[in-house]
């Protein structure tokens, strides 16, 4: 018992000679580091500017309007340099255009075949219409009313007796048995023949006349990118043909 008690003498005495030779706090140290405490900052302290919950707002507003402003400038300048792309993007056409021209008209299709053959000399293919119109001939002057051919004559001997000697006997639709006087180009010497008639008693009538005829008309194409050829000599032009241009179908 004695030796007991003497042990656990010995142990306490090691035990506090340790402990004093080595501190508590190192014996037990934590693995996790405590964060040291942020330093509080007094309005007392000299030098430290002190920013206002007011001043921060102010600063974060004139951040906006300033990134706001910079939007926006980027924004004219991407709008300015898409307008300047649209307007260079202007590309030239190239293409080869044709160009049609009608060539007439031509009263004699020989002629016209002859003045084909010169384009096609030169590689211009032609091509060859035709049409039907009204050609103005002139005014007629006349007398109606005979019942017969052999009465128009008797007619027409009366007024030669008189110096009257141009005449002739037509048949026509709607009209037949009349007794032409001529047929005028100008209208004032119809107007003229026919006063000279109607002193003399008879029943006059007058009327513009025209005849169906066939004209011909030369079509053709040429490129824009080579030399217009126009064919036609003094000749054609005297007789009323042109080459017109007009656009292609």
């Amino acid at each position: 018992m004695k030796v007991f008690f003497g042990l656990l003498l010995i142990v306490n005495i090691a035990f506090g000679v340790f402990q004093w030779l080595l501190p508590y706090e190192q014996m037990f140290l934590e693995t996790r580091e405590i964060p040291l405490a942020e330093k509080l900052q007094l309005l007392s302290e000299p030098g430290e500017q002190i920013i206002s919950e007011v001043e921060v707002m102010a600063e974060a507003k004139a951040r906006a309007e300033s990134a706001a402003a910079a939007a926006a400038g980027s924004a004219e300048v991407d709008t300015g340099t898409t307008e300047l792309k649209i307007g260079t993007l202007v590309v030239e056409d190239t293409s080869n255009k044709q160009l049609c021209y009608t060539i007439g008209p031509f009263k004699d299709k020989t002629r016209a075949i002859e003045v084909s053959g010169r384009y096609s000399a030169r590689a211009v293919a032609t091509e060859l219409k035709s049409s039907q119109e009204k050609e103005y001939l002139g005014v007629m002057v006349y007398i109606t009313g005979h019942k017969s051919r052999d009465e128009a004559k008797r007619t027409a001997d009366a007024l030669a007796a008189r110096g009257i000697r141009d005449s002739i006997i037509i048949n026509e639709p709607g009209k037949s048995n009349i007794l032409s006087l001529g047929v005028f180009g100008l209208k004032k010497n119809a107007d003229r023949q026919r006063r000279r008639i109607e002193k003399l008693n008879y029943q006059v009538e007058s009327e513009a006349r025209y005849r169906g005829r066939t004209i011909y008309w030369l079509y053709n194409k040429q490129s824009s990118e080579s030399e217009l050829l126009n064919l036609l000599d003094d000749t054609d032009t005297r007789q009323g043909i042109s080459q017109i241009s007009n656009q292609c179908a």
